[in-house]
């Protein structure tokens, strides 16, 4: 038998000198922090929890994820009780796929259950606890356990939201699954399936009215696909064509994996209209979509065949662009004031829902569309803005702090139709949850900490894959926030949108904020531009903001190559990080995307003594 021949194989290597720790760090090495994910639970069945609960588990990445030597396992919350299942057989988890695994303890395995882990559980905790996946000592996925409203219904991790292992700790993005998306006479969920959106706050289910659609050339519906955060880019606007802006105004998108656009409002900060049609308005991944004012080309000034048609107003003088999935931020960018018949694009390389947030990554198109002397690229790639383009009047069309524009909104000007200049409360960013311009929340002595960095990246080039990881002592923006290394070169982080940060969270920042070429870090939270030096000698980096010094650390070994720096846990505040010995090189256990060492977004392994 497979598991008797692993625990052979295992006693074997004990014999031969081997630990048992060595060994299973040594399976493990290619299954790291989320590659799985945990996204539904059944802790409380109707009747009797024993032989019915289950958990879902979910490979959100582009390659198969294999089992063995992993455990599922289950415990109270202060991690007392604990209880495991380990996965002896050959099995994987395929890229996007799901593995449904229950308390199955006789007969035959339910439909809705791909393997079973017998009694090794015991009962999940119905209102408290916490449930993960390791590999070794390596934690893959860990969650909080919580109650449902009632017996008999599945808990899962918000369907709007990207799975990830840092985004489902946090139980205000679980809900219970709603009566609509399946089940049978003794639970409801969808084990095995894409999860539901969860309820908007206002009791209304997210996406009503738009749950399904009919394919183009189909007659049957299906489930629409909104996109999740970073799945749909806004990459190039017009807000101020030649002619009636009623007629030839438009935005365009970019759709960064297979989505629906059905359902989604577009808009301002203001106002903002849905799209609708009676089939699906699909895009490929790669594909653009140009939302206008009006269909035809006649009177839209000449634009390719609009996907949508777009339903509100875009100030001239300057605002926001925002998509929304209902309560979900999909993306957002703010312009300063138009130039008559130019459209604003981003650079291609900076075409993401993060890399379009900096206000350098826009500026003025240059090609002609149309017949009527318009500038712009609707539906085609952007030209760089390296390119020769240049923003309207020299200004940053991102908004921002250059070029005398905050937040989108010109200085000493109040937006069309009313109401202040967002400017006259000081520094301002757009809210990622409201869409509205507030003042930012500027960090103070003591609420940022240096706390991990990578100087040498061994899976990609410096310049590509260095990052610096800050932890949030109390709830803070990032804008206005500067970096700077010991040679005086400096980045100072400026986004339209707010750089938010909840009190003990940790944002990553790097020189590349794509995870296909900056080594597989995980979201990225703003940028910066200069290099960490890899050579001995006096090295140091500091936070600043508004001329006070934040937070520095300083160090004087060469960097080990593929190998980060980080803080102990017990350092982890702007003094005691300053104290010798408080860093230390990160354990081979701890590795993010291509296999660097290292814990970018998430909690440092303690140093050892």
């Amino acid at each position: 038998m497979r598991g008797w021949g692993w625990w052979l194989g295992l006693l074997g290597l004990s014999a031969c000198g081997v630990s048992s720790d060595e060994w299973a760090e040594e399976a493990c090495a290619a299954v790291l922090p989320g590659d799985l994910v945990i996204t539904e639970y059944l802790n409380d069945p109707e009747g009797t929890d024993t032989g019915r609960e289950y958990v879902e588990l979910h490979n959100p990445h582009a390659k198969p994820v294999a089992l063995e030597s992993l455990t599922l396992y289950v415990a109270r919350s202060d991690g007392s009780q604990e209880k495991g299942f380990s996965f002896t057989e050959p099995r994987s988890v395929l890229a996007g796929d799901y593995l449904v695994l229950g308390d199955v303890r006789d007969g035959p395995l339910p439909a809705h259950v791909d393997l079973s882990y017998g009694d090794a559980l015991g009962a999940l905790g119905n209102a408290s606890g916490k449930l993960g996946v390791r590999c070794g000592s390596r934690v893959i996925d860990e969650v909080p356990l919580s109650a449902p409203a009632r017996s008999g219904l599945a808990r899962a991790l918000d369907g709007r939201l990207w799975p990830d292992s840092a985004g489902n700790d946090d139980l205000s993005r679980w809900c219970d699954v709603p009566w609509a998306s399946g089940g049978s006479g003794t639970f409801h969920g969808s084990p095995g399936a894409a999860n539901a959106p969860c309820a908007a706050e206002d009791g209304g289910s997210v996406g009503e009215g738009v749950a399904t659609c009919v394919p183009l050339g189909a007659t049957s519906p299906r489930s629409v696909k909104w996109p999740r955060v970073g799945e749909l880019v806004i990459t190039e606007v017009m807000v101020n064509p030649l002619g009636d802006d009623t007629l030839g105004e438009w935005v365009e998108v970019l759709a960064t994996a297979p989505v629906d656009l059905n359902g989604l409002s577009i808009g301002s900060d203001t106002t903002g209209a849905k799209l609708q049609a009676p089939h699906c308005l699909s895009l490929p991944a790669g594909g653009f979509a140009v939302l206008a004012r009006r269909e035809e080309a006649v009177l839209n000034g000449g634009l390719p065949t609009p996907v949508a048609v777009l339903g509100v107003d875009l100030r001239n003088s300057g605002g926001v662009v925002q998509v929304r999935a209902g309560e979900v931020m999909v993306d957002a960018m703010a312009y300063g004031a138009s130039e008559e018949g130019v459209a604003t694009q981003v650079s291609p390389r900076a075409a993401s829902a993060s890399g379009n947030d900096a206000p350098a990554a826009w500026c003025r198109a240059t090609e002609p569309y149309g017949p009527r002397g318009n500038r712009g690229t609707p539906g085609r790639v952007n030209l760089a803005c390296d390119e020769g383009a240049a923003a309207p009047d020299g200004g940053t069309p991102g908004g921002g702090r250059d070029g005398g524009v905050d937040a989108g909104v010109p200085d000493g000007g109040a937006r069309d139709g009313g109401g202040s200049d967002a400017g006259s409360m000081g520094p301002s960013c757009i809210d990622r949850g409201t869409g509205k311009a507030r003042a930012v929340r500027t960090p103070g002595v003591g609420s940022l900490v240096l706390t991990e960095l990578m100087a040498d990246p061994a899976a990609v080039a410096d310049g590509m894959g260095e990052w610096v990881e800050v932890l949030a002592l109390r709830e803070v923006d990032l804008n206005g926030v500067t970096l700077m290394n010991e040679g005086g070169a400096s980045t100072t982080l400026e986004a339209a949108l707010c750089l938010s940060m909840r009190a003990g969270s940790r944002g990553v920042l790097a020189r590349n904020a794509d995870a296909s070429v900056n080594g597989g870090l995980p979201s990225v939270l703003a940028s910066f531009q200069f290099n960490l030096a890899n050579a001995s000698g006096p090295r140091s980096l500091r936070l600043g903001v508004a001329g006070q010094l934040l937070d520095s650390v300083a160090w004087t070994q060469a960097a080990t190559p593929g190998v980060s720096w980080q803080v102990d846990p017990a350092s982890s505040d702007p003094w005691r990080n300053d104290v010798p010995g408080s860093f230390c090189l990160s354990p081979a256990s701890a590795r993010y995307g291509l296999g660097d060492r290292g814990t970018p977004g998430l909690e440092n392994r303690a140093c050892a003594p």
